[in-house]
């Protein structure tokens, strides 16, 4: 079984230190969904083994699992649309012709980051940290990821709802598809924990709280700070496999289109769909993955996600490989090569 396969190069992975531990599920539409895990719970300051039900820090797949899909469901009521300026619903927002669009994909000329976030006290602090970035590229020259955009898409839903990311998640997309471990504020006792932290800010190991020192600012926050399990995931999964999810199928039709397909600052060819990542050679969802009706994404703390609608199959590994300190993380090498041995399975039941 292929889940054992995985499995098997997981406990390599385990055994070598280059992640404590890892949950999987590999999503078929209308077949059962395969889930394993292995490894650690943690492994600072004491070893604990993993139980099988833990909830991680989903770290960047914040972005599509939540925020786009928030996003996307303004558009859908007509409360947004993808040329609605950030400057037009957040009145302090100082670049004015930056758009919904050019956040979702990440053509905004907004730098990556803020620096030195680990100083970052509260939301007021972030907010203000802002205010004051500059442009760094032309706007729709280029592709760079950029958190902070992220953050204004989470901003905007806030005032436009009038209700905080979690309940705005909660309401319109958790508790419809049935995500109950799926929150901003997890069960602390259940999560596995990130990265020990130690600067003015905080001090300690991240349990329950957020590892992006950005979003622990911010409280919650549109880049980052969603927790959640597999299992959670898999049902997100399977229902855009068999068009059961919170967005209409138009909607999930814009999502899954090339939109901008640009340099990256250091050059790097790279494609973005609305929120999502689309698949290239070598990416995270593998080399045979089909590249027009697929979208991925990855999460800072070791969790990565695809979706391949032609072969209607998805894919959701849950780690916390940043623990107990990010230099330790070394997940990222087992992507591609887990991805290949699904695809390997897949052409193999289409011969039998």
């Amino acid at each position: 079984m292929i889940d054992k396969i995985i499995k098997d190069v997981l406990e390599e992975g385990v055994s070598l230190k280059h992640f404590p531990g890892a949950h999987f599920s590999i999503v078929y539409k209308a077949k059962k969904t395969l889930s394993s895990y292995v490894g650690y719970m943690q492994t600072y300051p004491e070893l604990k083994p993993l139980k099988g039900n833990e909830i991680y820090d989903i770290a960047s797949l914040t972005k599509v699992v939540s925020t786009t899909t928030l996003v996307m469901k303004l558009i859908e009521d007509n409360l947004l649309s993808l040329d609605t300026c950030v400057s037009d619903i957040l009145d302090w927002f100082h670049i004015k012709d930056i758009c919904v669009y050019d956040l979702l994909t990440h053509t905004s000329g907004l730098p990556a980051d803020i620096s030195r976030a680990n100083t970052l006290k509260d939301k007021t602090d972030v907010i203000n940290r802002i205010k004051s970035v500059k442009i760094i590229y032309e706007k729709g020259s280029r592709i760079c990821y950029s958190d902070i955009g992220f953050i204004l898409l989470g901003l905007m839903i806030e005032k436009i709802t009038h209700k905080s990311l979690n309940e705005n998640g909660q309401e319109l997309i958790f508790k419809p598809l049935g995500m109950n471990d799926t929150s901003y504020l997890p069960d602390i006792d259940r999560c596995a924990p990130t990265e020990l932290r130690d600067d003015a800010v905080y001090q300690g190991l991240l349990k329950g709280r957020v590892h992006d020192e950005k979003a622990f600012a911010l409280g919650q926050a549109g880049h980052a700070g969603l927790f959640s399990t597999t299992h959670d995931l898999a049902i997100f999964i399977k229902a855009i496999l068999e068009d059961k999810f919170v967005l209409k199928k138009e909607t999930l039709n814009m999502i899954f289109k090339v939109r901008e397909e640009k340099l990256s600052l250091k050059d790097t060819p790279l494609k973005r769909a609305l929120g999502w990542d689309k698949p290239t050679q070598g990416s995270s969802a593998g080399d045979y993955v089909d590249f027009d009706q697929s979208i991925l994404h990855t999460g800072f703390t070791g969790c990565n996600m695809f979706i391949d609608r032609k072969n209607e199959i998805g894919f959701v590994m849950l780690s916390n490989a940043v623990h107990p300190k990010r230099e330790l993380n070394h997940i990222i090498r087992y992507r591609n090569q887990i991805a290949n041995l699904i695809y390997r399975k897949v052409e193999e039941k289409k011969h039998v």
